[in-house]
């Protein structure tokens, strides 16, 4: 099944963001089922720049650890 709509956040760093959402439900064989959420900002928007400062900052940040992997 497939949601979508508008979620309004506020972020602690850069306020508020208005972002265009979509949701789509994907069954797993004798799982739950598990939501693929996509959130982006309209063109040209204060949300926009607000979330790609917010990229910014994360491509910049260096990573601390690898992630661990389970077997």
């Amino acid at each position: 099944m497939r949601h979508d709509g508008i979620k309004r956040l506020r972020h602690p760093d850069v306020g508020h963001l208005d972002l265009t959402f979509q949701s789509l439900d994907l069954p797993l064989p004798g799982r739950a089922v598990h939501d693929l959420i996509i959130y982006t900002a309209e063109p040209g928007t204060a949300s926009e720049d607000r979330l790609k400062l917010l990229a910014s900052w994360a491509a910049t940040r260096p990573r601390t650890a690898e992630p661990t992997r389970h077997s």
